[in-house]
């Protein structure tokens, strides 16, 4: 069956991406399927408008990018039953962790016809796939605003380091059901998938498919501690900490104004804000 493809990159040039797309067009041209390549803008207006126009004239989507191009597909195509095909080429890349794909399983995706439902989370008006956050993540998405490529690495890990030390805790409240909560908040993250920051497993207990979103949040505590947990964000075993919290939810208000906001990596505006799932959202190509 031949199928128009709609194949969407970022126009930062890097070797992973140049390899996928080399090796796609060839793939697609020999199968006989027809493709258009289309840039993404940093305006995201500007590719919702491209979407809203064009995307009923193709009949799949394959995205080569990162989390950063997957969260701009997500707020281009929330609800669309078209498939997207995940290849990635990005410098986290957390999303395709919730799958452990090799790159030969990867390659079968693209005429595959298995696909999985999922839901996306959505922190006011915008779409997250993998996670949204306020705390200590979202300051170092704030610091490193615009850094992209090799210096968004650098920028992050020296933000990162310079947080860890200096950041300091505010009141958070929150609002969930009839119920406020109120803690001094190192890290809160609201998590749709397992994975961020380039492959903490923040959120072990959080399932793509669920019809919920998971709460993990982290109080105020002493710096050897902070180090002590590091590590363990990598495994997931960070839950069995008494300072971390696990909830799951489908609806909760952040009251607390002011502070940034972060949605799969990128700045989502400041609080308050309403968080809360889309069920069913988004659809993904699988084995």
């Amino acid at each position: 069956m031949n199928k128009h493809y709609l194949i969407v990159l970022n126009p930062l040039p890097n070797k992973q991406k140049k390899y996928w797309l080399t090796w796609l067009v060839s793939y697609l041209k020999q199968h006989q399927q027809s493709y258009y390549v289309f840039t993404t803008s940093p305006i995201l207006a500007d590719n919702q408008l491209f979407f809203q126009q064009h995307l009923n004239e193709y009949d799949e989507v394959i995205m080569l990018g990162g989390d950063g191009t997957l969260h701009l597909l997500a707020n281009c195509m929330a609800f669309s039953s078209r498939p997207i095909t995940v290849l990635p080429c990005g410098t986290g890349n957390d999303f395709v962790r919730n799958f452990d794909y090799s790159n030969a399983e990867l390659k079968q995706l693209i005429l595959s016809e298995n696909t999985l439902r999922i839901d996306l989370g959505k922190v006011n008006e915008r779409y997250f796939i993998n996670s949204a956050g306020v705390g200590f993540d979202a300051e170092i998405v704030e610091k490193t605003k615009g850094n992209k490529g090799w210096l968004a690495r650098f920028s992050y890990l020296y933000h990162a380091f310079t947080c860890l030390f200096f950041f300091k805790e505010s009141l958070l409240t929150l609002k969930q059901g009839r119920h406020n909560i109120n803690y001094k908040n190192f890290l809160t993250v609201f998590a749709n998938g397992k994975y961020f920051g380039g492959g903490m497993k923040i959120a072990p207990n959080a399932e793509l498919n669920s019809s919920n979103l998971m709460r993990y949040s982290v109080e105020k505590t002493h710096l050897v501690k902070k180090l002590w947990a590091l590590p363990k964000l990598y495994q997931g075993t960070h839950t069995k900490l008494s300072e971390v919290k696990e909830h799951a939810f489908t609806q909760l208000e952040v009251l607390t104004p002011g502070l940034p906001i972060q949605a799969d990596g990128e700045s989502a505006g400041y609080t308050p804000a309403v968080i809360e799932v889309a069920e069913n959202a988004l659809t993904i190509k699988i084995l």
